[in-house]
């Protein structure tokens, strides 16, 4: 086959260059869902970073005066746990260096591992 527009060699009516491309639906809804908890996520981190020393838990490491969300671990993953989400007692600030570390292993912490042993007995009480 040829391409209709350049009349290039082609495997359909037209070339990889010139084939129409798929349009990736995006709903306006889910856009906006996702806007509301990520601000709801944010002033969240906002009144913590307001009640808390600007220091990590883990290493006593000083954060500076902006919080950034990397300063904000989840202890129990919001994913698995619609209770932690918005819980206060399970974030915890630390370094952007700590926050790297316990994505590639989140046991490296003592004080973590005590606090997400308290968590877990605290959300099966709620549940």
């Amino acid at each position: 086959m040829i391409c209709q527009i350049c009349g290039k060699k082609a495997e359909s009516n037209f070339c990889f260059r010139h084939k129409p491309k798929k349009v990736i639906q995006t709903k306006q809804k889910d856009i906006a869902h996702d806007n509301a908890n990520s601000n709801a996520m944010w002033n969240f981190f906002l009144l913590i970073w307001g009640k808390r020393s600007h220091k990590s838990e883990i290493s006593g490491t000083y954060l500076g005066k902006e919080p950034l969300s990397i300063f904000f671990h989840h202890i129990i993953e919001k994913e698995h746990c619609d209770q932690g989400k918005f819980d206060p007692e399970n974030i915890i600030l630390v370094t952007w260096d700590e926050h790297t570390n316990l994505h590639s292993n989140k046991y490296k912490y003592k004080e973590i591992n005590k606090r997400r042993e308290y968590l877990k007995s605290k959300y099966e009480r709620v549940q």
